[in-house]
């Protein structure tokens, strides 16, 4: 017995050490933490008075947002569910009104004289253009999936309003939780799907006429900054005994250098200076 409550208060410990995420399981019904600090802009709450906790947003999910998984609750008049039937993912969309009204287009008139005089008039009928809710910008691949986008985030100083390549990725990303500082959470992120905007990124790459000319990725752009081997380089080095000064063209989503992704900067490029 005391061996099993040794073993249960470990995982116990490891669990609730995890950063929670939107729709993430908070808090059980009995009190025990799961997880640790909900995502900004969401907060540890019941669905029901005899549910587990969860991180939900604070505020009413609007029109064609995602509503799966315990991240929240439509807004007034909405509902959550499939948009059409063949979508993917359930979001809050409109009631709909089943109430339909049939006017009466006929009117007759009846002369004085015989025979009677029926006049029928027709009514002009309007189609009533049927406007689809967008689809959501939601991420389908990454860390996280099926989640919301949440813009603007900041991420390693700047501030995005729409996904971005940012840091040399081929996939735009997009935070799926920020701080109350509207920073981006790392380790809450995914790839955006179709419905987002995207904005081409050029805050990490060196200007176009600093490119790679030999080494494993040549005729690439350099991609500044990077970080390699624990030192974050800002422009073409010699660290590693190189005798021609070289650069990422790739990092991953920390910044740091991807081996496989390097080149001999050509001579535009600005080189860090050598000491000793």
């Amino acid at each position: 017995t005391c061996s099993f409550n040794i073993i249960f208060l470990v995982l116990l410990g490891i669990s609730a050490g995890q950063e929670c995420g939107v729709g993430s399981q908070c808090r059980t019904l009995a009190g025990v933490t799961t997880c640790n600090n909900c995502p900004g802009g969401t907060v540890c709450i019941q669905e029901t008075t005899l549910s587990d906790l969860y991180c939900q947003y604070t505020f009413c999910l609007p029109q064609g947002m995602f509503c799966e998984g315990h991240v929240g609750t439509c807004c007034s008049g909405m509902e959550c569910g499939l948009a059409t039937a063949d979508a993917a993912m359930k979001t809050c969309n409109v009631l709909s009104n089943t109430a339909t009204t049939t006017a009466s287009a006929t009117t007759t008139a009846q002369a004085t004289s015989t025979p009677a005089i029926i006049i029928v008039t027709e009514a002009t009928t309007t189609p009533t253009a049927t406007t689809a809710a967008s689809a959501p910008c939601i991420t389908e691949g990454g860390a996280k999936i099926g989640l919301p986008c949440v813009f603007p985030f900041t991420n390693k100083g700047v501030t995005y309003t729409s996904c971005t390549t940012s840091g040399g990725f081929d996939k735009p990303w997009c935070s799926t939780a920020t701080d109350m500082f509207g920073k981006h959470v790392l380790g809450n992120w995914g790839e955006c799907n179709a419905a987002c905007q995207t904005e081409q990124d050029t805050t990490t790459a060196a200007p176009a006429a600093c490119t790679t000319t030999s080494g494993a990725d040549a005729g690439k752009r350099c991609v500044f900054p990077f970080t390699h081997k624990g030192v974050l380089h800002t422009a073409c080095t010699y660290a590693g005994g190189f005798s021609k000064p070289w650069c990422s063209t790739r990092v991953d989503y920390w910044g740091r250098h991807k081996e496989e992704y390097w080149g001999n900067c050509d001579d535009t490029c600005e080189v860090e200076a050598l000491w000793g």
